[in-house]
């Protein structure tokens, strides 16, 4: 006899990881556009002051208690009891995985807003009666970071508990708007700027969309490659948040090019990407300095020469004096297998499609279709096409990137913005195409 109780409605693997990576994308964008005027002093800043006055003179005593205990009982440590509380629920619920989730999200989240304000130093708001002091740095608030991982493994789990989707709807509210009290009674009280709380949101939804990502592939028992390249995003995406606002690289390097002549320059610039790609130095980060240093023309054309010279190199070395070392390497590797039945089928276009996706690091492909049976002449011709898309996206981004950062602008940043969100749409496709035709 069948219980009447529903089934719970399923959420579409397919629709929770388009959420997941829209929020993870724009999120991170967001964080970083924040972060680079934040610490540019841009028109951001004054808009922060601003705010920060109209709330200072329009402060209500009544209003200011209440969001003084509200502020009070989402503390850190308050944050930490709330966890405890929580994973003693799921321990008697038997949902370690749960557990594991609110433990990394929560933890993770504090340490990465500690990091990122020993990064930023940013002095809090002053004011001549302040509502409430504190001595710790201001960018981004702890208080929010901690609130968006708590409630948002909390909304999470309900949302796989609940049977009815009105009941969904309602956690998500609940979680969307514990958070805006949160973030407000920060700004309120004069403790954090406008932007110091809504960085925290986005730099804590990155990490909690990891989390949360990493949980549900465990229970699926589907924790693959690209879950671990998400992570490496996210770390190289905390890595430019950190290090880009504490000096002008694009300056530094353009002044040290500027010493030079500008073929010594550009010779420089294109032996040290083909060393590094030939180390297995990941060579994305090349054609985005290009695009900084050089500008769009002559950075593409830098990109492309060291891109194309380090494939060919590799595919050489491959060949003839790492032939036994690179041979040891791809036995071990099934991509390569499937890579080698390819290409005896179809060289150049397993060749181009392998080089517009990312399944594995642009080093590791040429070397491995060094030992496979592919013309030299063939395989550097494919090479060459089908890295232009990708390398254009790239030299795009570092000159967009470095036009935002130097002039500004709402303009600017979409410019920007659309770039890389083209960069991800061409890598996600791609890459589907490329595993399809592989097979693997």
């Amino acid at each position: 006899m069948r219980s009447g109780r529903p089934h719970p409605h399923s959420l579409s693997p397919n629709a929770l990881a388009i959420a997941g990576w829209v929020a993870f994308i724009s999120a991170g964008l967001l964080f970083l556009a924040i972060a680079w005027n934040v610490a540019g002093r841009s028109a951001l800043t004054e808009l922060d002051a601003e705010v920060a006055n109209w709330f200072e003179a329009h402060a209500s005593p009544a209003l200011a208690t209440l969001l003084l205990v509200l502020t009070h009982m989402h503390s850190l440590a308050a944050i930490g009891i709330y966890s405890v509380v929580f994973a003693a629920v799921l321990a008697r619920l038997r949902e370690r995985t749960w557990i594991l989730t609110l433990g990394l999200a929560v933890g993770g989240a504090m340490v990465l807003n500690l990091v990122l304000k020993s990064a930023f130093e940013r002095a809090r708001p002053r004011f001549e009666e302040p509502l409430l002091e504190l001595a710790t740095y201001s960018f981004p608030s702890g208080h929010t970071a901690a609130a968006v991982a708590f409630y948002g493994v909390l909304a999470a789990f309900l949302v796989s508990r609940f049977y009815d989707l009105r009941l969904r709807a309602a956690c998500v509210a609940g979680a969307v708007a514990m958070v805006a009290l949160v973030a407000f009674s920060r700004v309120y009280l004069g403790v954090h700027y406008l932007s110091d709380v809504l960085a925290a949101v986005c730099s804590s939804t990155v990490w909690l969309v990891l989390c949360l990502a990493a949980g549900h592939s465990l229970v699926r028992r589907t924790l693959k490659r690209r879950w671990l390249a998400l992570g490496a995003a996210a770390l190289a995406a905390l890595v430019a948040a950190v290090v880009l606002p504490l000096e002008d690289w694009s300056a530094r390097l353009e002044e040290t090019f500027a010493a030079m002549t500008f073929v010594q320059g550009f010779s420089l610039f294109v032996a040290a990407q083909i060393l590094a790609t030939l180390v297995l130095i990941p060579a994305w980060v090349f054609p985005l300095v290009a695009g900084a240093v050089f500008g769009l023309g002559w950075g593409l054309l830098a990109a492309a020469a060291g891109s194309v010279g380090s494939a060919v190199l590799a595919f050489l070395l491959a060949r003839t004096v790492l032939r036994a070392l690179v041979s040891r390497a791809a036995r071990r590797n099934e991509l390569f297998k499937a890579v080698d039945r390819a290409v005896a089928k179809e060289g150049f276009k397993v060749v181009a499609l392998l080089r517009l996706s990312p399944v594995l690091p642009s080093g590791m492909k040429s070397y491995f279709l060094g030992l496979t049976r592919v013309p030299l002449v063939e395989y550097a011709g494919a090479s060459a096409l089908a890295m232009l898309p990708g390398l254009f996206l790239k030299v795009y981004i570092g000159t967009a990137g470095r036009g935002a950062l130097a002039e500004g602008g709402a303009l600017n940043w979409t410019l920007f913005a659309a770039g890389v969100a083209a960069t991800v749409a061409l890598t996600v496709v791609l890459g589907r195409k490329a595993r399809t035709v592989l097979r693997f």
